[in-house]
């Protein structure tokens, strides 16, 4: 078989990532030419976690297009997303061989089967873990600490409401191999991640921002975390002009996006759009403060 990308998605966050690294790896030992890519630049948190286990980051993977219908299609395995939005641009004109997934099903079809493996969990990570331990491959030192920094940032140290049982035990494995304690190593990740001070509101808003097609509604959700309440309110204000006039260049109805305090666990919800305040009211039956 010829080289097979395996990508996440745009805006790579730490989860994208490993799952790109560590799936890619899993399937070369099983005998194909797998190679880690990435759709999008790595964020600081990821940036950190990748420096600390001296592990190279994916190639970068912008387009799967074809010059002409003669060209062999672009082979790609997707992880952690199943959205033609949030996939590498062009991403119907390759051959999706498979999708390892933990969110919703998204808008992406498929011209032929692929294997698709989508679970209840907190992170890709979490699934990937298993998929190692099904096929009884050993997971290396580099592999593991990726993953476990993967579980670590989707599940906010397990305190996220999408937190299983398997993401637990599954990072408490992973720890082990990996010679770290999840805790202690969180707050070096997350203290990396944090400092935006340098950033810009364009590159604030697009660190983790996905667009999901929801019927005729085409929504962008975005989220930051921070140790620091200080720092995500002088984001907030950053932000708040920046999302509005993003609103009104970019084909969205509504524009999400999350301040979420590491340490209260707690997030701040900024909603933009056409009835995107009622749809908030609505679904956590509170009102929307200010404008």
């Amino acid at each position: 078989m010829s080289k097979v990308y395996v990508t996440g998605h745009k805006s790579p966050d730490t989860d994208s990532i490993a799952a790109a690294i560590s799936y890619s790896y899993l399937k070369r030992q099983l005998g194909m030419d797998a190679v880690a890519a990435r759709a999008g630049e790595p964020n600081k948190e990821t940036k950190f976690a990748l420096d600390y286990f001296k592990v190279e980051a994916p190639v970068l993977l912008t387009s799967v297009a074809r010059k002409s219908e003669s060209d062999e299609k672009t082979k790609i395995i997707l992880v952690d997303h199943n959205e033609v939005m949030q996939a590498v641009d062009n991403v119907l004109d390759a051959e999706i061989l498979e999708i390892i997934d933990h969110h919703r099903l998204g808008s992406l079809e498929t011209m032929a089967p692929v294997y698709f493996r989508n679970q209840p969990v907190g992170c890709t990570a979490t699934i990937i873990y298993q998929m190692f331990q099904e096929q009884g491959i050993e997971i290396p030192k580099k592999i593991a600490g990726m993953l476990c920094s993967a579980i670590i940032s989707d599940t906010l140290v397990f305190r996220s409401p999408t937190c299983t049982a398997m993401d637990v035990n599954a990072a408490r494995a992973l720890e082990k191999i990996a010679d770290i304690t999840c805790e202690s190593y969180a707050q070096k990740m997350f203290a990396a991640g944090s400092d935006l001070s340098s950033k810009t509101p364009d590159e604030i808003l697009y660190q983790d921002f996905k667009r999901f097609e929801f019927g005729d509604l085409n929504i962008g959700i975005g989220q930051i975390t921070s140790m620091d309440e200080e720092e995500l309110q002088n984001i907030k204000h950053r932000l708040l002009p920046y999302i509005q006039e993003v609103y009104q260049k970019e084909d969205m109805d509504m524009i999400f996006f999350m301040l979420t305090d590491v340490i209260k666990e707690s997030t701040e919800l900024i909603c933009c759009g056409k009835n995107s305040e009622a749809l908030v009211e609505e679904a956590f039956h509170k009102k929307v403060e200010n404008d």
